[in-house]
């Protein structure tokens, strides 16, 4: 009997995936990739134990980034159950996130005021220092015309953040305001159909990058000294 039971009972698995992990050549590495040319002793060993190959997250020849790769292994089709990165972001962060709940993949940026130019999309790569502040400092920030929608913004990594919405008539079918490159204009958010809440949801979001600049460009560290201003969080 106890032989049955074990060949019903599920196994565990250590399922370890290395995002990004295959990289690509360089030439200073005599055209190895960074994986090739390091020393690697305990992941070979590990790599020994396990089984190895290669895997289409989706489908042959499609390409798609970290976050619908990984649903897509966990056994979630992408195309019926993805809805951003923002949820992935935000909860990845730390933040709890409720149904009704909209989020947000964010980044510090800088903002040349007078044309509304994003100079550059990243604030900073080594951001350890000062995103946490700056989050803090974004936390729970009210939004004046908006009084029954609460704000969460906690720090990722980097120049990123999760940042999550919560109140009544949200939707995720709207724009967003990242130009998606340096040097163009700070986009308007824009619903994506004509339902009320796709209006509402802009006009929320909306009022929200307005705010959320105006506290970056006031705020201070923890020794009260101005930091440099991150004018717009994307």
């Amino acid at each position: 009997m106890s032989e049955i039971l074990n060949e019903l009972s599920p196994a565990k698995v250590c399922f370890i995936i290395i995002d990004g992990f295959g990289d690509v050549s360089l030439s200073s590495l005599n055209y190895h990739s960074p994986l090739q040319a390091a020393s690697t002793p305990f992941m070979d060993s590990v790599a020994a134990a396990g089984l190895n190959g290669l895997l289409d997250p989706v489908e042959a020849g499609l390409a798609c980034g970290s976050d619908t790769a990984h649903l897509s292994i966990f056994g979630y089709d992408p195309r019926r159950y993805y809805r951003g990165r923002g949820a992935f972001e935000s909860m990845g962060a730390g933040i709890h996130m409720d149904p009704g709940d909209i989020a947000f993949k964010s980044n510090f940026a800088t903002l040349d005021e007078e044309s509304g130019i994003v100079t550059s999309r990243r604030a900073d790569r080594n951001f350890t220092k000062e995103g946490p502040i700056l989050c803090k400092e974004l936390d729970g920030i009210a939004l004046p015309s908006f009084p029954e929608h609460t704000v969460s913004v906690k720090y990722a990594t980097e120049h990123r953040c999760g940042v999550c919405v919560r109140g009544p008539g949200l939707t995720d079918n709207i724009t967003g305001t990242d130009p998606l490159k340096d040097k163009l204009p700070l986009q308007e958010v824009r619903p994506l159909d004509a339902s009320p809440e796709a209006s509402h949801t802009a006009a929320v979001v909306s009022e929200l990058s307005q705010v959320g600049s105006d506290r970056l460009c006031t705020a201070r560290d923890n020794e009260g000294v101005a930091m440099v201003p991150m004018q717009a969080l994307l």
